[in-house]
């Protein structure tokens, strides 16, 4: 699987809109690529969807420096990207960048000088985190959660951080819903509160948020989900604004926490079969 989403390759590449064929060319022969896309004669945005096709269609390719391939190409074009801004007088950023780099950072990458870097260093990485999460709340009907959860990204992609940081909240306490509701439909009904319900996964049997990890503490309040969601709201239920690191803390934050609780939803014996 890839370690960049279908969106930052397309906003990648979209820097090469604007090369001359020759450049193109130059591309291509660099990364052995040539037979995987037209030659010349067809149009610079046939030849460019011929390539973002390509990775998107070979996401464990490896380049010819031995990495992932799309990780290779990306990096080449922001090497050229801050080469070609560094000669320019102007200071101000092209909207294209911007967006650009709000997609790496949903995929768990930042620009550091010419460098393409991890931001988080791990063997699999938000995209297949994200991607996994998705297919769960697929599997599982969680409809109003994935919603949130997509006008999070989206959200998060446009730069509107207060925006992003409303959908997280709203994401996770719809999941703990969702799964109260899967684990106990009566209970979860009954319970006149989101607090209610998140408390029922911990005391349902066998408990959904373990003790034993110090995930929920029924006395005074200090368990991981408990400190987790107080995080997602450090000023009551109106968070002011926020800012891009925070935001993308919390989308990271967000996704590792609920593709862990759905893995643990889908392992649980008594739903085996039944989603």
């Amino acid at each position: 699987m890839s370690v960049f989403s279908q969106y930052t390759v397309i906003e990648a590449l979209e820097l090469i809109s604007n090369y001359s064929h020759d450049q193109i060319d130059r591309l291509l022969i660099r990364f052995r690529l040539e037979a995987a896309v037209a030659s010349s004669d067809s149009s610079k945005s046939t030849r460019v969807n011929q390539l973002i096709q390509y990775l998107l269609a070979n996401p464990d390719a490896k380049g010819p420096f031995g990495a992932n391939l799309t990780f290779e190409i990306i990096e080449y074009l922001i090497d050229k990207l801050v080469e070609s801004l560094d000669r320019t007088s102007s200071r101000e950023v092209p909207p294209g960048v911007v967006r650009l780099v709000r997609a790496l950072a949903q995929d768990g990458y930042i620009i550091d000088g010419r460098a393409l870097k991890p931001m988080i260093p791990s063997p699999r990485g938000p995209v297949v985190t994200q991607s996994e999460l998705l297919d769960l709340l697929n599997r599982f009907g969680f409809a109003t959660s994935r919603g949130h959860l997509e006008q999070a990204v989206a959200a998060h992609s446009r730069g509107e951080w207060a925006s992003a940081n409303a959908q997280l909240r709203s994401f996770i306490e719809s999941l703990f819903d969702e799964i109260a509701s899967k684990l106990d439909g009566a209970a979860a009904a009954s319970a006149a509160t989101s607090e209610e319900r998140r408390r029922l996964l911990a005391t349902i049997s066998p408990p959904f948020l373990l003790g034993t990890l110090n995930e929920w503490d029924l006395t005074k309040g200090n368990g991981f989900v408990q400190g987790f969601w107080r995080r997602l709201h450090p000023q009551g239920s109106h968070p002011g604004l926020s800012d891009e690191e925070d935001s993308t803390f919390r989308l990271h934050l967000v996704q590792v926490v609920a593709h862990n609780l759905m893995k643990r939803l889908a392992a649980r014996p008594s739903l085996r079969g039944r989603t």
